[in-house]
């Protein structure tokens, strides 16, 4: 039977410390981030032992690794302190022009690099004091990361529905191909041929090693691309073709781009592939906060410059 915590002599700031020194991993760390001395740290960590019955951090080598509880506590934990955040803060309003906060935002990094430019140059305007964090997106993670509130709002494909999770379009996205322009056999025009002939360089999406809508349709036709290499990696993809005789096919924005930037020729794909929505995620326990709010609706004006002038035909990965 667990034990039980009277909550009414529990000193809920150690909930604070316990969450720093779950995310750090570090006493010394974890005292920087909630802006005490290591001393007071220490005994906020032996105070937490005594309270759980549980060492919590373990020395292993040089450093500090968690006890089987303390990981099952790290994001009930977070959770909960960002609920408690939420909780005090309801009815207060949102001045963009005085806020400071920072909004830790996930996303690929072909869109991280559109979109990221023309964000801060209309959030420099609108909220002078507010800045932003970019991390990498983790596809069938992402749902994890904004339910913990590890991020604040994700961008790009969610894989795995969960209930909590909203979402908006931001813009339509497409298929287009790109190969370099003093490619030996591709010369302006691209047909179904020269297409399954030639060597790709493939963007995966994570771990998933399914077929993509490009080998389903294929497919259909009988057909089966030459794949010559894989990258996780956006941005790799377009640099790597410009020196190579590979092909790839990927989002029409990201191609477009770089074409501006390296001697890339772009090319319509010989075989009808749909259109889908880049969207943004979110939280619901942001649904009625303010600044989430405020963030929100500087992506979206953002990003409407952006895709297809289309409603998307295909959502589900």
């Amino acid at each position: 039977m667990p034990r039980r915590i009277d909550l009414a002599s529990f000193n809920l700031n150690l909930l604070v410390a316990l969450d720093a020194l779950l995310r750090e991993r570090s006493v010394t760390a974890a005292a920087r981030q909630v802006r005490v001395t290591p001393s007071a740290m220490s005994h906020s960590l032996a105070d937490l032992r005594a309270k759980l019955g549980d060492p919590l951090l373990v020395r292993s080598g040089r450093g500090m690794v968690l006890s089987p509880r303390a990981e099952a506590l790290v994001g009930p934990l977070h959770t909960l302190l960002l609920d408690a955040e939420r909780i005090l803060a309801q009815g207060s309003s949102f001045d963009p022009g005085t806020a400071e906060r920072k909004f830790v935002i996930a996303a690929p990094d072909f869109l991280a690099t559109l979109l990221l430019a023309p964000v801060l140059v209309a959030a420099a305007r609108e909220a002078p004091h507010v800045t932003f964090e970019i991390v990498p997106s983790v596809r069938r993670g992402n749902a994890w990361l904004l339910e913990t509130g590890e991020a604040d709002l994700a961008l790009g494909a969610i894989v795995e529905e969960a209930p909590s999770i909203r979402r908006m379009d931001l813009c339509t996205e497409g298929f287009a191909c790109a190969a370099r322009k003093d490619h030996p056999r591709i010369r302006g025009t691209l047909d179904l041929d020269a297409y399954v002939e030639t060597p790709h360089l493939v963007i995966t999406l994570g771990d998933d090693d399914g077929p993509t809508w490009i080998d389903q349709a294929l497919a259909k036709l009988g057909r089966r691309r030459r794949v010559a290499a894989k990258v996780r990696y956006f941005m790799a993809a377009p640099l790597v073709v410009s020196k190579t005789d590979l092909l790839v096919t990927g989002p029409n924005m990201l191609l477009r781009y770089f074409a501006e930037l390296v001697p890339l020729q772009l090319l319509p794909v010989p075989i009808d592939l749909p259109t889908y929505p880049e969207e943004a995620y979110w939280h619901e326990r942001f649904d009625k906060d303010p600044a989430h709010a405020w963030l929100r609706r500087l992506i979206k004006k953002t990003a409407r410059g952006f895709g297809l002038a289309e409603r998307p035909r295909k959502r589900s990965w």
